[in-house]
């Protein structure tokens, strides 16, 4: 990956890149709360999030990998380095000996081990979007460990996300109680029915709210994971509703065979030519079957939930919520690698204007290609 490809991995957005060494070097020595990690390696590298297609025979429709980056540079983080793949066999080992250079002090030990511990997190999420940080951070109740600045979401942000989830998951919670709380006052049903949206809404634990597991036919065991994983359904429906206009702009351009090339084409060679034209194509399906892709998923919870809301079905949602990690994967990684192409588009057309020359189309679309994981052009076979 070129410096161009790093940086726009790196700087378009939180969906899928979080840059430690930027978000840390803003934080006081002398804060509280301090920096994510406890070892300056980590502190700064660069996380970065990773979507392929899962094998058809897989349980999961994609595999997200996370990745960690360590520049050779902090100073200037798009000049190359290392990286790390969480995932791997040897991370630990080698995190390990990138930090401590065979000092094996209980100090360091303990630092690495700290550092893993935040980095399992990270890794338990399908993508970087702040608001899925923080809630993750709340669900293992570690959220008053780390900064405010890693969440990157203010109070009012935070609210203006919050409260319609919350407002949609309480209407359910209502509904499929209906009068089996026995109780009649108006205070202390609303009360009964606070209680059972906190315990969904923490997707911690399940106790006290066993009417509304049993109702929903959920494993008490899998309760939490599924309540995370719907609360994320909601977060990703808000997020597909606020980029659809900018995404459908960047669509257009995409699609249209003028803007969507270098102006100065004349220059290119026929490989040059043809390859564009070849991994244009594939972008464009790419990027249609991810709409398509959200847009679907989207629609099964919005037709499940209404369906039990408004018809009294409340089939269609039960069989929803058992598949709801899944939806929670397929709509992180369309929305993520949406919202992260919009900033990368947006950041080019503003400084190039829409129709540009061969270096900066080539920067916009190698990094769009990368985003949406397009295969590269055939070789060509020479007779």
């Amino acid at each position: 990956m070129d410096r161009s490809q790093l940086r726009n991995m790196i700087a378009s957005g939180r969906a899928v890149a979080l840059d430690c060494y930027e978000i840390g070097s803003e934080i006081p020595a002398a804060d509280p709360v301090g920096q994510l990690f406890k070892t300056r390696v980590m502190n700064n590298s660069v996380i970065l999030k990773r979507f392929e297609p899962a094998l058809a025979t897989a349980r999961q429709p994609v595999v997200v990998t996370t990745v960690v980056y360590f520049p050779y540079d902090i100073k200037n983080r798009y000049d190359g380095g290392e990286s790390l793949d969480f995932n791997a066999f040897s991370f630990h080992s080698d995190l390990s000996f990138k930090i401590s250079k065979d000092d094996t002090s209980a100090e360091i030990q303990d630092q690495i081990n700290s550092d893993m511990e935040v980095l399992s997190l990270i890794n338990s999420m399908h993508s970087l979007d702040p608001f899925m940080f923080k809630s993750k951070a709340e669900q293992q109740d570690k959220a008053d460990s780390i900064h405010e600045a890693y969440f990157a979401i203010s109070p009012k942000e935070w609210d203006k996300i919050r409260i319609p989830i919350r407002e949609k998951i309480q209407t359910l919670v209502t509904k499929a109680l209906g009068d089996s709380s026995g109780v009649d006052n108006k205070l202390a049903r609303e009360q009964y029915i606070e209680k059972f949206l906190m315990k969904i809404w923490e997707a911690k634990d399940v106790n006290g709210i066993e009417p509304f597991i049993q109702a929903m036919q959920l494993e008490p065991a899998r309760a939490p994971d599924v309540f995370f994983a719907w609360k994320a359904v909601c977060y990703y429906q808000v997020r597909f509703s606020e980029v659809l206009k900018p995404l459908q702009t960047m669509f257009k351009w995409v699609g249209h065979d003028q803007l969507c090339f270098p102006v100065d084409h004349a220059g290119l060679s026929n490989e040059e030519y043809e390859s564009i034209q070849h991994k244009r194509d594939n972008l464009r399906k790419k990027m249609r079957d991810g709409y398509i892709g959200a847009q679907k998923v989207l629609q099964m919870y919005e037709h499940s939930y209404n369906e039990f809301v408004n018809n009294d079905r409340p089939q269609a949602f039960i069989n929803f919520l058992e598949n709801s990690e899944n939806s929670y994967l397929l709509l992180a990684n369309h929305v993520s690698i949406a919202a992260h192409s919009i900033n990368l588009w947006k950041w080019y057309v503003q400084q190039y204007n829409a129709e540009m020359v061969r270096k900066p189309f080539l920067e916009l679309f190698e990094g769009l290609i990368s985003l949406y994981g397009v295969n590269p052009a055939p070789e060509r076979v020479m007779a």
